[in-house]
């Protein structure tokens, strides 16, 4: 039975496969099969849910059992044990980052990393299914794993800031002294930020960044941009600023919403604009070919705007459609040579560190940063060039995805909708790869049509297989 999905393992907690019992024969599995029967080293990060240490006792049975050791590094972005197996370059090490990524707080989850940093290939990913089903139930360990919560932070910090130096002129930065408000979405980014900037160029402000083990992504974060929106505008407004010139209030320059494991980032620029992954892989595409002369392909997902695609047209650069989840983002990258790739949700991928095809928030707001002082330029004027074409994204919650989208009804209602459309826009219907639900992109060149095709879909599916519409 498939049980990775396009980012790792995830679910309700205590629900298969977020067993005790499942994930200790995963971690087992996992171990027998990155060390080929050997013995090695695994960190274990997480991104503070409460159910973590559960799933990390887990963990650490199977690998115990498997007779490899563990190194648990504690709270820490999913990139940053990317960057750091990487920057160790060890055998018989690898990794696993305990995270249900921007889900609710009461799912859980894993991503499997190699020594090189990189998340584990489909063929490993079949491996472990495999073997996990053949192995008897395994005992709790009653050792304890080695714990190590500053080796990682440390290195990752010393990563982040080295990047800095290399993207960011230091001339300009001292003249214009961003400032910067971060929604750490009371996740793994929170308790980093201030020790990772705390000499920065930049000045910088950590926001929901008291995680409690279920604040994560609540009203917050990247799949919540709104909120950090309304903040901006608020703070920035003329009638806040005027009211505090005693205090000398100074504007913010840039919003970041990050989601709970850091590795994806929406921006919201400062008159409350928000700026998403299809914009930010754009604006980063066309400055990079203007200032450094990158002209390489970049990749998408079948979920981009057309109407950014198009603009890849007219700027030269080769438009490559992924499937969606950055696992597919990189596949295509490495197999056409592309520089950078990127999701609307926000992960975007830049290949300019060792060679690391790794998504992370902070290094996407980095070269966003590089972009707006080497440009002289606002976000929101960076972003006036793209216009989409309207669209709207819902997402349906369903009792099984695989069902809904099979539905013999479902499928002519679809059917319907395309025709409906008539090459004047898209419908995009697809299950989730990390919950239960199903997504629905409506893009068409009439806005007003939206509703009525939206509409159109809810009123005759087969409401008996979805929870709520």
């Amino acid at each position: 039975m498939k049980i990775f999905g396009t980012d790792g393992i995830r679910g309700k907690v205590g629900e298969y496969p977020i067993t005790t019992s499942i994930i200790k024969k995963l971690a087992y599995a996992f171990a027998d099969t990155i060390f080929q029967g050997k013995k090695g080293l695994i960190y274990i990060g997480n991104d503070g849910r409460e159910s973590s240490s559960i799933i990390q006792n887990a963990i650490f049975s199977g690998i115990s059992h498997q007779g490899s050791k563990c190194c648990v590094v504690g709270l820490l972005p999913t990139p940053a044990m990317s960057l750091c197996l990487n920057k160790l370059n060890k055998e018989l090490v690898a990794g696993i980052q305990i995270t249900a990524s921007h889900n609710p707080y009461d799912d859980n989850g894993m991503k499997f990393f190699d020594k090189d940093g990189l998340k584990i290939n489909n063929t490993t990913e079949k491996n472990i299914e495999k073997i996990h089903v053949s192995v008897d139930e395994i005992p709790d360990c009653t050792d304890k794993p080695q714990n190590n919560h500053e080796i990682f932070k440390t290195m990752y910090s010393d990563i982040i800031n080295k990047y800095i130096g290399k993207k960011i002129d230091y001339t300009l930065g001292k003249n214009n002294k961003l400032n910067i408000f971060i929604d750490c979405a009371n996740g793994s980014t929170s308790k980093l930020i201030n020790i990772i900037f705390n000499n920065s160029i930049f000045t910088v402000t950590p926001i929901f960044d008291e995680p409690d083990g279920k604040n994560i992504n609540h009203n917050c974060g990247a799949t919540n941009p709104k909120v950090i929106q309304d903040f901006i505008k608020s703070f920035n407004s003329i009638e806040a600023i005027s009211k505090s010139n005693k205090q000398k209030k100074i504007k913010i320059d840039l919003g970041v919403a990050l989601d709970g494991d850091g590795d994806r980032a929406i921006f919201v620029s400062p008159d409350g604009e928000i700026v998403n992954g299809d914009d930010v892989l754009y604006i980063l595409t066309k400055y990079n070919k203007q200032k450094n002369n990158i002209r390489k392909p970049v990749v998408g997902t079948v979920m981009t705007n057309y109407g950014i695609q198009d603009l890849y047209k007219k700027i030269d650069i080769k438009f490559i459609e992924a499937q969606v989840g950055d696992k597919n983002v990189v596949e295509e990258m490495i197999k056409n040579d592309a520089y950078i790739g990127g999701e609307s949700s926000g992960h975007i991928i830049i290949n300019d560190f060792e060679n690391l095809y790794v998504g992370d928030g902070l290094i996407t707001m980095i070269n966003l940063i590089s972009a707006l002082i080497s440009l002289e330029q606002p976000l929101s004027e960076l972003k006036k060039e793209i216009k989409p074409i309207p669209s709207k994204l819902v997402n349906i919650r369903v009792k099984d995805k695989s069902g809904f989208i099979n539905d013999q009804q479902n499928r002519k209602v679809i059917k319907e909708l395309k025709n409906k459309i008539n090459n004047r826009g898209r419908i995009i219907v697809r299950p989730s790869g990390t919950e239960e639900l199903i997504r629905l992109l409506i893009e068409h060149e009439n806005e007003s049509e939206i509703e009525i095709l939206l509409n159109y879909f809810y009123d005759n599916i087969n409401k008996s297989l979805t929870y709520e519409i």
